[in-house]
């Protein structure tokens, strides 16, 4: 299904993009230019946070999606976002996950950080806010979520920032003049920085760190993917489970 696109004049779709889960993204052109075009299944006030967000950022001097506003000026329209379209290529080299890992930090020493965005927690906060970006810890099975619960409890205390919330390897690109570009916002927000390097190309945290990171990932992953996308949080469930039983 295509996207409406009429509310920005010469925005041409081309072909969906195959990478994300959850939100419908096609590649358009506008005025020779590719751009993307995605709607969100944010709420309102949570979109227009992420979109707050991307554009304090490129004023900051970070590579990001910037939004291209409808004709009327809007920045989304009815959860439809049109936005600049970064060229270049994944990370594939020590060197240019080191570079990602600086910029995520660079990202994370942002002040005045931003307040906290609608409908997302952070996850020392969720038995208490129950939901977070898609974690709903309601639905989730009672034992699993009893472990999940534990991993997060033992985060009290460690720095939280704003984060990117997915610096996967397909939403960063490494332009032509070697800068880093991060893509999909969607998962942005104020959280614990542990999100953002636990699972880079390289490792980046010291070695107890690494470790506890790789816990707070295996029950974040499970926790956000357990309505969305039941398998993959079953994996990261019995990963985190053999983790524990190993330690």
């Amino acid at each position: 299904m295509t996207l409406p696109v009429s509310a920005w004049s010469g925005v041409e779709l081309v072909e969906p993009v195959v990478e994300g889960n959850r939100n419908q993204v096609w590649r358009g052109t506008l005025a020779g230019e590719s751009i993307a075009v995605r709607r969100s299944r944010r709420s309102p006030a949570s979109l227009d946070w992420e979109l707050s967000l991307i554009g304090g950022l490129h004023a900051a001097g970070f590579v990001v999606p910037t939004v291209v506003a409808a004709d009327d000026g809007s920045q989304s329209i009815d959860g439809v976002v049109v936005q600049r379209w970064i060229e270049g290529r994944p990370p594939s080299s020590d060197a240019d996950w080191h570079a990602v890992a600086a910029e995520l930090r660079r990202l994370h020493a942002l002040a005045p950080q931003p307040r906290q965005r609608p409908d997302c927690c952070v996850v020392t906060e969720l038995s208490a806010h129950r939901t977070s970006v898609d974690a709903d810890l309601d639905a989730i099975a009672s034992a699993d979520r009893a472990v999940i619960e534990s991993v997060f409890e033992t985060f009290v205390g460690v720095p939280t920032s704003v984060i990117h919330g997915d610096p996967d390897p397909s939403n960063i690109r490494i332009t032509a003049d070697g800068r880093v570009g991060l893509l999909d916002w969607d998962e942005s927000r104020v959280d614990v920085v542990f999100h953002d390097l636990s699972n880079l190309g390289v490792r980046v945290l010291d070695v107890d760190d690494h470790e506890r990171a790789q816990d707070l990932s295996n029950a974040w992953e499970a926790a956000n993917a357990w309505t969305a996308e039941p398998r993959y949080a079953a994996s990261r469930m019995q990963r985190l489970r053999q983790r524990r039983s190993a330690q």
